[in-house]
C-alpha cells in the first residue's frame, strides 16, 4: 500500500503529460464536444461538490481527451479538463468542471473547477495551499489563453455544498478543493481575469 500510490501518482503524471501533448496537438482543431452555454450571474452561485466513489471501481482505461488546461506556474501545476458533458468530469478522474460552471469565454462567466488535495494520485489540487493573493494562472481553452490573478481565498466548511462570492462584474476563476490539513472545511480560491 506504501508503495502503491506513488506508483499510481507517478503513472498518473506520465499519462497526464501524454495527454497534454495531445491537447496541445489538436489545440487549433474544432472539437465536436465544445457547447455554447449561456451567460449566468454566479454571484454568490451555490455549486453542488460531488464525489462519485463509484467512479473508482470504473476506472479500468480510461480514454478520454482534454478540451482546455489549467496552468499555475508558482505551484507548477499543468492539469488538463474535459467537457462538462464526459463522463470523465469527475473529481475521481481530473479537475472537475463544475455543472454550474460557464466556460472561460463566456463574457463575465465564472469558470468553475474542482479537485481532491491531499497526497492521493487524484490530488490535482494538493498545492493550492501554497497561494497568496496576486498570484497568477492561466486556463487555455479553444485555442485561447486567459489569464487571471488571485484576488480573495476563503474557507466554508464541507457541507455538499459551496458559496461563490464573486464580482459579477469580472470574468472570474474558481478552484475548489479541501483545505490543508482540515477535514471538515473546503477552501475556495477566486481569481479574476487581467
Amino acid at each position: 500500500m506504501i508503495i502503491s500510490n506513488p506508483l499510481k501518482k507517478l503513472k498518473e503524471e506520465v499519462f497526464e503529460e501524454m495527454r497534454l501533448a495531445i491537447f496541445q496537438s489538436n489545440i487549433n482543431k474544432n472539437n465536436n464536444d465544445n457547447t455554447t452555454i449561456n451567460n449566468v450571474n454566479t454571484e454568490n452561485l451555490e455549486v453542488t461538490v460531488e464525489n462519485n466513489e463509484q467512479a473508482k471501481a470504473n476506472d479500468k482505461k480510461a480514454n478520454y481527451s482534454y478540451i482546455g488546461e489549467l496552468s499555475i506556474p508558482k505551484i507548477k501545476l499543468r492539469r488538463g479538463f474535459v467537457s462538462k458533458e464526459s463522463r470523465y468530469n469527475n473529481i475521481e478522474y481530473n479537475i472537475t468542471v463544475a455543472n454550474e460552471a460557464n466556460y472561460p469565454d463566456v463574457p463575465l462567466g465564472n469558470f468553475i473547477l474542482m479537485a481532491h488535495s491531499g497526497n492521493a494520485y487524484i490530488s490535482f489540487f494538493d498545492k493550492l495551499y501554497k497561494l497568496q493573493i496576486g498570484d497568477e494562472a492561466s486556463v487555455s481553452y479553444n485555442a485561447v489563453t486567459y489569464n487571471y490573478r488571485l484576488t480573495n481565498i476563503y474557507n466554508q466548511a464541507k457541507t455538499g455544498t459551496v458559496a461563490i462570492y464573486r464580482n459579477p462584474n469580472v470574468k472570474t476563476l474558481t478552484l475548489i478543493t479541501c483545505t490543508h490539513n482540515d477535514d471538515y472545511n473546503q477552501t475556495i480560491y477566486i481569481f479574476e481575469e487581467i
